[in-house]
């Protein structure tokens, strides 16, 4: 169908129509997707806004922002990840319609999950670890780059775990904060010390959320209770404690969650030496994009590993 021309660049309702007229040219929505009803914004900044948007052919989640090559790789890499869980079938997470760029702008159109913070924390264990329990036979990796946040990941696929964590999520992190200033004068031998720790450590190499914290996990409402869902994916294949490190540092997840896990997959008692190394890679990352703080607890954490 024509993208719609007649209303003002300015308004917020013509530039929506617009992104669903394109995902409706791509036939991936029906034309009563460009009938809105009523949109709310979610998050306005420079680097992306977001939407959920009510029409006569369903509601969805809608997320923009300036149009680039790497914007539009970081929807792809989200579609590929969603897509990846969704095909395990062991939790549930958002529907990705389509993708594309009108008028200087890379979107993303996802199905709208109307979620809760609080439901069955512990389904929602159960259902990670049997995410969990689906493996790759390629080693660890993954088959294209994902982002956590705006950062790139180097999935190329290894064999040896350490040599994938240590090199293709720790180093780049160091180098990219030393390239803007903030030099880690231990680096060189935290970086060894959580290659000697992971050295004879080669779990299964499970498929991850890659990023789960509390703000990517939530829970659908429904007459048999909360229903746990996952988004914003980070994906890719290696050690699922690595998912579980993630739950613990920006605010733990509830107890329930660990008991429903562990009810279908045992997590091993050096678990709590190898946390720390898989938390760096999150602090790094955060003191990478935010600064401050970050960089701090980063050191904090460097100076126990």
């Amino acid at each position: 169908m024509p993208l719609p021309q007649t209303a003002s660049h300015s308004n917020p309702e013509y530039t929506l129509t617009r992104l669903l007229a394109d995902a409706i040219d791509q036939r991936k929505l029906p034309v009563g997707a460009c009938d809105i009803l009523n949109y709310c914004q979610h998050l306005n900044n420079s680097k992306q806004q977001q939407f959920v948007i009510h029409t006569e052919a369903g509601d969805f989640f809608l997320k923009m922002q300036p149009a680039s090559e790497l914007a539009s790789d970081q929807f792809a890499a989200e579609v590929s990840g969603l897509l990846e869980i969704a095909r395990t079938q062991a939790i549930r997470t958002a529907a990705p319609y389509a993708t594309g760029e009108v008028d200087g702008r890379s979107y993303i159109l996802l199905s709208h999950l109307p979620l809760a913070v609080h439901g069955d924390w512990q389904q929602a264990g159960v259902e990670l670890a049997t995410l969990h329990a689906n493996l790759s036979d390629q080693g660890y990796g993954y088959g294209k780059t994902t982002y956590c946040g705006p950062t790139p990941l180097n999935n190329s696929w290894r064999e040896n775990w350490s040599d994938f964590f240590v090199e293709q999520r720790l180093e780049p992190l160091v180098r990219e904060l030393a390239s803007q200033g903030d030099v880690f004068t231990s680096a060189d031998r935290v970086l060894h010390a959580c290659s000697k720790a992971l050295k004879d450590h080669q779990p299964d190499a499970s498929l991850l959320h890659g990023d789960l914290w509390s703000g990517n996990i939530g829970f659908i409402p429904d007459s048999r209770g909360s229903l746990p869902v996952i988004y914003d994916p980070a994906c890719y294949y290696g050690d699922a404690e690595a998912d579980l490190a993630m739950t613990e540092l920006f605010g733990r997840f509830p107890d329930a969650f660990y008991k429903g896990y562990q009810s279908v997959r045992k997590i091993e008692e050096e678990y709590e030496e190898r946390r720390g190394i898989y938390q760096l890679f999150h602090l790094l990352n955060h003191a990478v994009l935010f600064g401050g703080h970050y960089v701090t607890q980063s050191r904090d954490l460097m100076r126990r590993l």
